[in-house]
């Protein structure tokens, strides 16, 4: 599993640096050379929408999702352990489930049709983009039963 991880975070980076890299030229083309491509509009648009989605996996991995801390600075780690598994087991896990449940009908009409650019001469492959709404909750509920798990293995040592 850390390897899935590692390899997200790793697509995150280049994510990252194509959105920077493209605005930058889409900026320096319109207004120093005063014309622009829709493809690389796009390109900067499907790069950001997957960078979105797919970096809720890497914080969430990494422990930087959102918490009220002002709570968790003042209870020991044991407790704040067992909030985490709660709120993995009673938020998360239903919440990325009623996701991937929604979003995968969506995602399979846009992969019949293999959905492109709504723009005229953008680019093909918007089917691929939406697929980061089935990869985003699976990639969630893999991480969370992954730590329930662990913490189910970890009583019965």
């Amino acid at each position: 599993m850390r390897g899935i991880f590692n390899t997200v975070r790793w697509i995150c980076m280049v994510l990252t640096a194509t959105v920077f890299l493209g605005q930058l030229l889409i900026v320096l083309m319109r207004y120093l050379l005063g014309f622009g491509f829709l493809e690389i509009q796009d390109a900067v648009n499907y790069a950001f929408a997957s960078l979105v989605a797919l970096s809720v996996i890497v914080a969430f991995d990494g422990g930087n999702h959102v918490r009220v801390d002002v709570f968790r600075q003042k209870w020991d780690d044991a407790v704040n352990r067992r909030i985490d598994w709660l709120g993995d087991l009673l938020l998360a896990l239903p919440v990325f489930g009623i996701m991937l449940w929604a979003a995968f009908p969506l995602v399979k009409s846009s992969w019949v049709i293999l959905e492109g650019s709504p723009e005229t001469g953008g680019l093909p492959g918007l089917f691929l983009v939406k697929t980061c709404l089935l990869i985003l909750p699976a990639l969630v509920i893999l991480h969370c039963l992954q730590r329930l798990i662990g913490a189910v293995r970890q009583a019965f040592k």
